[in-house]
Formats: C-alpha cells, structure tokens, sequence
C-alpha cells in the first residue's frame, strides 16, 4: 500500500513540475509576443525528453523519502492514466468555454458557410492524404487511412488562439467552430466505413445515433438546463452552481462519445447551451480559473510529451521517417488551408476571411490518433509501415499544433 502510494504522489510531483514548467515557457513566449500555448507544449517535450529519454526508472530521496521517475502515463490499478485523465478533462474544459463565448445566433448566422468549410476541409485533405500515401509507395488501404487522418480538426488550439486574440466571437470564429464540429461527425463516419461496416443497417445505427445526440441533447438543452440551472443557484452551499455546471458539462461530453462522437463535441454543446442562460455570466470566471489554471494547460503538456511516449528510433529508418512526415504533414496543413479557404469563399466570405478560416481549421489531435490506432488495432495496417504511420500522425498532432497559432496571428493582424 506504502508502494503504492508513492507512485501516486511521485505522479502528482511530475503533474506540479509540469503546471510549473509550462506556465514558465508560457509566460516566456507571451513576453516575446508569441502564443502561450506553444510554451506549454514546449514544456511537454521537455518533460518528455527528461521523464522517458534521461530519467526513466531513475529514483531518488526527497527529505528521506524514496521517490521513482515515473512515466506522465503510469497507469492506476483500475487502468487510467492519471495524466491522460487530467489531460482529457483539459480538452474538455477549452471547447466548454469556447462553446459558452460562442452565441447560438451567430453560429446559426454562419450555418451555410460553416458547412461549406466542413466540406472543402473533409474532401481536398482525403484526397491529397490518399495520393501522398500512394506516391510514398504505400498500399492503398494504407493511403486511405492517411487520407482519413488529414480529415478531423481539432479546434483546442484555434480555440485558445482566439479566445486570447479576443476574436473567437466573431463570423470567422464562429465559422471555424461549426466547421470543425462537422467535419469531426464525417471522420467518425468515414471511419466507421474504413472499419467495415458489415452491414447497410450498421451504416445507418451510425448515423442514427449521431443524429439523436444532437436533436435529443440539443433540444433538451434548450428547454430543461435553464431550470437545472436555476436550482442549482437555489442550492445553498458553496460553488453549487458550479458544480451543477461541471455535471452538465460530463454528461453532455459522456452521452457525445456514446453516440459515436469525439466527447469534446458533447463539451462544445453543453458549453453553447448555458453560455446563452444569463446565469453563466455567475461561473464563468469560476470555469476559467479552473481551466486554464489547472487542467488546459496540462492538455498542452500532454499533446507535447506524447511525442517521446510512442517514439522508439532503434527500430526504424530516420530517413524514410522523415521523408514520410515532412510530405504528410506538409499536405496536412496545406489541403485544410486551401480546401477550407476556397469552401469559405464560395460561401462568401471575403479572401481575408477564407484565408483566416483555413488557418484555423489546421490542427489535427484526438480524431487522427483515434483512426490511426483503430487501423492498428484492426489489422488495417501494421508492422514497420504502421509504425511510420503512427509515429507520422504524433509528429504531425505536433507541428500542425505549434504553427497553427503562429500563422492565425499572422492572418488577424491588423485584421
């Protein structure tokens, strides 16, 4: 038990360093006006080069007491993963705020162009994902699971961008977050295909679920959390309402990833829901203290750190490695930019704006490490040319997460 013990309170050490370590090269990059997000993945690559290359097993006396290195994702007893939990519950709690800065009049203002958007961002990048696997010499069940990678958004990042450039409340941002939400239900279904679904009644259960989360959730939402929310102010203890939140926030993200959906869209839902009840404005502040306090900026450790967790160089070529991510990742960010930029503009935003659009759709995370490790796992693909694979989409998660708020500054400045 004492053993145990131990593990875990060396685990929440290396959770403090990392809080420690990533508001430090946060605050550094700010003061160089740069993004604060980049720091905290920064700090993240560093844990990961610290925790996994130097100091793995290493163990040492802290004030008499034995304390081992462990790894960010030492697993508990029952099979979590402290810092995955942690880091999870981060990615949560940033599309939950952007769900609350967002208004339901604006996204429903930008309806028409959000879905353009989705499609020029689903159908270029499955393409171009599809041929560069192909010209890599790969097989074509290979290149289809790269094309299926390219395809999901991942908006954590652009979410925090814009949220401290003070810009998510406008048509761009707006568009940018129904865009992601929908092109997030096309990979899950493009994925439930590569899969292969057995049947014409699998394909529609898929659908049927998705369509029920959003009608079911959506309509409860608008008529019953205004009065969940109001018992929760009648409730006299303190923070109830807050807490009341926090329980609408994980049901919502519990029933999303039910259905069949990433759980941060259940999060984004829920988060747009109570921002439109005049009692959000009462925890608002509560949620961000909370968020970008604690648990955000571990999410950014985390994207950083997993790079070091699946790396292992003695088993493959750097060369070819290269070769495969320097072409992966340059169409990744190229195919969003130009497949989103051009659905925007067709919808009729301005170039400015297609432009701004196409940036923010860049970043790739949860839903490319979910198909990627589903083709693994389902024998899709495998040995060495997995490997690569899988290796590829982490260092893409990566890069396309480091640059995507260099160029959105680039792209809104002056704007």
């Amino acid at each position: 038990m004492i053993g145990t013990q131990i593990d875990v309170f060396s685990v929440l050490l290396l959770i403090a360093f990392a809080l420690i370590l990533a508001r430090l090269l946060g605050y550094l990059f700010v003061r160089f006006n740069q993004p604060a997000v980049i720091g905290e993945i920064l700090a993240g690559i560093i844990l990961g080069a610290l925790v996994i290359v130097l100091f793995s097993g290493f163990t040492f006396t802290l004030f008499g007491f034995p304390v081992s290195m462990p790894q960010l994702n030492y697993p508990a007893e029952n099979g979590l993963s402290p810092f995955n939990l942690l880091a999870n519950i981060g990615i949560l709690f940033l599309l939950f705020i952007s769900g609350i800065e967002i208004s339901i009049s604006k996204l429903k203002k930008v309806e028409k162009v959000s879905s353009f958007v989705a499609a020029g961002g689903v159908i270029l990048p499955c393409i171009l994902g599809i041929l560069s696997g192909m010209a890599l010499g790969l097989q074509i069940q290979e290149s289809v699971i790269i094309g299926l990678i390219l395809v999901a958004t991942s908006v954590g990042v652009t979410a925090r961008t814009l949220l401290d450039l003070h810009v998510l409340d406008t048509d761009v941002g707006a568009t940018i977050l129904g865009s992601a939400v929908i092109d997030d239900v096309i990979g899950i279904l493009l994925l439930a295909f590569a899969l292969g679904i057995e049947s014409l009644m699998d394909a529609v259960w898929i659908g049927l679920r998705i369509a029920l989360f959003f009608l079911f959730f959506l309509y409860i939402g608008l008529k019953v959390i205004d009065k969940i929310l109001e018992l929760g102010e009648k409730i006299n203890l303190p923070k109830a309402l807050l807490s009341i939140t926090l329980a609408i926030l994980l049901i919502y993200s519990f029933f999303a990833d039910k259905a069949g959906i990433s759980g941060i869209i259940g999060a984004f839902v829920a988060g747009v829901l109570i921002g439109q009840n005049v009692r959000s404005r009462l925890i608002e502040d509560d949620i961000k203290t909370l968020g970008y306090g604690f648990f955000i900026p571990l999410f950014f450790v985390w994207v950083g750190y997993n790079l070091w967790s699946e790396l292992e160089p003695e088993s493959l070529s750097l060369v070819t490695l290269l070769i495969m991510a320097i072409v992966i990742i340059g169409v990744s960010i190229a195919g969003k930019i130009i497949g989103c930029a051009i659905g925007a503009k067709l919808a009729g935003m301005t170039t400015r704006e297609s432009v701004q659009v196409g940036v923010g759709m860049i970043p790739r995370m949860e839903l490319a490490l979910i198909i990627v490790t589903a083709a693994l796992s389902h024998g899709i693909i495998g040995g060495t040319i997995g490997t690569y694979i899988l290796i590829t989409t982490i260092l893409m998660t990566i890069v396309t997460t480091v640059v995507t708020p260099l160029l959105i500054k680039v792209a809104f400045k002056n704007g």
